[in-house]
């Protein structure tokens, strides 16, 4: 009875702190996230008040359009096909790549250099991409290692 009962402590407790993080992204709020956004890049780059106070705006811009896209494909209701979904990926992409341009033409020279930097780093990370140029789920017999010999080869 009493290890049932500490095995059940011990699991609220794990929920708990599990809860007690804090949000995440997808949680905060739109201007938060741009807050988050613009301290970053001023954390890199050494930017300006006046380069802080553009680039605000723009982020600002972007989240107010992307958040009116999403409204707008909320309000029809009935789930996009794959055809959609891509259409909608690639208007948002090329959103931001526009926010970057113009956050672009904002900066020196040397802080052009380091947010073409921060761009690659941020293409590279996550969401189902791999780094080794093979399809995600297709793992080598090295944990780890890049599929180079013929037992990595795709069959």
């Amino acid at each position: 009875m009493k290890k049932i009962v500490l095995m059940l402590i011990v699991a609220l407790m794990g929920t708990m702190m599990t809860n007690a993080q804090s949000p995440r992204r997808h949680n905060m709020d739109p201007q938060r996230m741009v807050e988050k956004r613009v301290e970053h890049l001023d954390k890199a780059l050494g930017l300006t008040a006046e380069q802080k106070a553009e680039i605000t705006k723009l982020y600002t811009l972007e989240m107010e359009a992307m958040s009116k896209d999403r409204a707008a494909r909320k309000e029809k209701g009935d789930k996009p096909d794959e055809a959609v979904m891509q259409a909608n990926r690639e208007k948002m992409k090329a959103q931001h790549e526009a926010t970057d341009a113009k956050i672009e033409s904002l900066l020196t020279p040397e802080q052009a250099k380091k947010f073409a930097q921060i761009k690659e780093q941020r293409g590279k990370r996550g969401h189902g991409k791999r780094n080794d140029g093979r399809p995600e789920g297709k793992q080598c017999h090295k944990r780890g290692a890049k599929a180079t010999g013929d037992c990595c080869k795709d069959k």
